[in-house]
């Protein structure tokens, strides 16, 4: 969470910084930049670095080379393999969690409150106004509607847009640049523009950075504008803009926080001395401006990367765990965690659920470690707690074990979707398991590792959904080996397509190649701290 906040503090500064330096650059580059600094606060980067990660690693999936079959039908179908180093940091506050999702929550409502205070606004212009076809030779895509606004116009409407003039403006000399402001936001797509910044603006409404970012690129949507009139109106515009903004008969107008977002040309008086003042100058886009806008985003893209890698020198050889010097905290721990679950290979019931109890009393009195050893203690140890109780039987315990390993807001690995997908699928409730596996799926963008997307087939079998079942088996990453050709022998045996099972006997082990077909024991998942045992 707290890279999640400071990637964006620092992006948003930069661009603001940067923004500063653009003052003589054209508005539109100004705009965007803003808009991208205020996009970033929806990016969860605490969470990318773990997303490409397992993504280009196969250690968090089921090595489906390692399945085995028995006569007998309790082979062990899953084992995970060795653990990673440096998993992701599990910062362990999910305080901070709880009140970003509330404070999020209550923008959500604000940004709704806003929807609802606009659509009364729009109706009460509607019921207080008279259309005007006076004004078709300036703006004929568009309705004009006569109303007493306090301000010269607004254009509104995300479907229906209308622009809305002041009963006053009809006989002033600046109403002409008046409209063409109006009709080049609407074309321009401002609207739309603005309801997005209205969001993320809601939604932060916490957040003073989001709120300056919002406020400027108002301003800078407001710039470019002046600018595309100035360019179509010449010197007209500008001196109407001038008489019009300064004008006695203008009410002084400061737009509070949470208003119904519109396009307007009343603004405070020091942004309108502002806008008058651009006016003055010839914006052009210079080469410079583009080396300061590719600057900042270079920082800025650097800033996150090395924020969520979370080490500069971050190794991605899988052997690096065993060239890691751990803490002394770290081995002493992991000594007593092997020394309580000593008979964790025993197929003696007591001895089992002795290593159990030993181990939910070490997680339970030990101190909590930092960065990379905690989560990969956690990980070490929760997967040697649910094999125990897979050879136990006891699928509940493992849902229970994995509550108290990982509370809600502690950003589990995603590896363990496979565990608790296998528990699941134990305990009879398959569209659990799918869930999970079709979650882990969405994750790796559909790049599931071999094992893990024959669990998924096997949940589907398990449901009775062949069709699904099978387009995963015939997918590129199924692979062509002997648990894969069992599941496909088992689902042309259930589809009634005998050729095609035919064709498979020869290449799964007898006991499997019968009529009707068997599918394996749904496997025990391992734990890398067998082979330490």
């Amino acid at each position: 969470m707290m890279d999640y906040l400071l990637t964006n503090s620092l992006i948003s500064l930069c661009v603001l910084l940067t923004v500063q330096r653009l003052k003589n650059a054209p508005a539109a580059l100004s705009f965007y930049l803003l808009i991208i600094a205020l996009f970033s606060w929806l990016v969860p980067w605490h969470t990318l670095s773990q997303i490409n990660y397992f993504s280009a690693s196969s250690i968090y999936t089921i090595d489906v080379s390692e399945f085995t079959f028995d006569i007998v039908p309790s082979s062990d179908i899953t084992r995970a393999k060795s653990i990673v180093a440096e998993p992701q940091a599990d910062y362990q506050w999910p305080a901070i969690i709880d009140v970003f999702l509330w404070l999020c929550t209550i923008g959500l409502s604000v940004f709704i409150w806003r929807v609802v205070a606009y659509r009364k606004f729009i109706k009460h212009l509607q019921i207080h106004s008279t259309p005007s076809n006076h004004f078709d030779h300036i703006s004929k895509a568009y309705p004009i509607r006569l109303t007493k606004l306090g301000e010269p116009a607004i254009a509104t409407g995300v479907l229906n847009p209308v622009i809305w003039l002041e009963s006053s403006m009809t006989n002033r000399d600046e109403m002409e640049s008046v409209l063409h402001h109006e009709l080049t936001h609407l074309k321009q797509g401002d609207i739309y523009w603005t309801w997005l910044i209205c969001l993320i603006e809601s939604i932060f409404w916490w957040n003073p950075l989001c709120l300056k970012l919002a406020k400027q690129a108002r301003q800078q949507l407001e710039l470019r504008c002046d600018e595309l009139c100035m360019q179509k109106l010449n010197d007209k515009y500008q001196l109407d803009l001038a008489s019009l903004l300064l004008s006695e008969q203008k009410r002084k107008h400061s737009t509070p926080l949470f208003t119904p977002p519109l396009l307007s040309i009343s603004h405070t008086s020091s942004f309108n001395i502002q806008r008058i003042k651009m006016l003055n100058k010839e914006k052009v886009m210079k080469s410079k401006y583009l080396l300061l806008v590719t600057a900042a985003m270079s920082f800025s893209a650097l800033a996150a990367t090395q924020i969520v890698d979370g080490k500069k020198n971050k190794v991605s050889d899988t052997k690096v765990v065993e060239q890691q010097a751990y803490s002394e905290q770290y081995n002493a721990q992991l000594a007593a965690l092997l020394e309580g679950a000593k008979n964790a290979k025993s197929e003696n019931e007591q001895q089992l659920q002795q290593s159990a109890a030993n181990i939910l009393q070490w997680h339970q009195s030990r101190s909590a470690l930092s960065g990379y050893e905690e989560s990969e203690l956690k990980i070490l140890s929760f997967t040697l707690v649910s094999h125990i109780y897979h050879k136990l039987g006891q699928y509940q315990d493992v849902l229970d074990a994995y509550e108290k390993w990982y509370a809600p807001g502690s950003n589990p690995e995603y590896f363990l979707k496979n565990v608790l997908a296998t528990t699941y699928m134990q305990m009879g409730r398959n569209e659990l398991a799918i869930n999970e596996l079709e979650s882990l799926s969405d994750i790796l963008d559909g790049k599931l590792q071999p094992g893990s997307l024959m669990n998924l087939a096997r949940a589907y079998i398990e449901v009775a959904d062949y069709d699904k079942a099978m387009d995963l088996l015939n997918s590129e990453n199924a692979g062509d080996n002997t648990y894969t050709n069992i599941l496909r022998y088992y689902v042309y045996d259930q589809q009634n397509n005998r050729q095609k099972a035919d064709e498979l006997k020869a290449k799964i082990p007898t006991p499997f190649a019968v009529t009707p077909a068997k599918l394996p024991q749904i496997s025990i998942p391992g734990s890398p701290l067998l082979r330490e045992i």
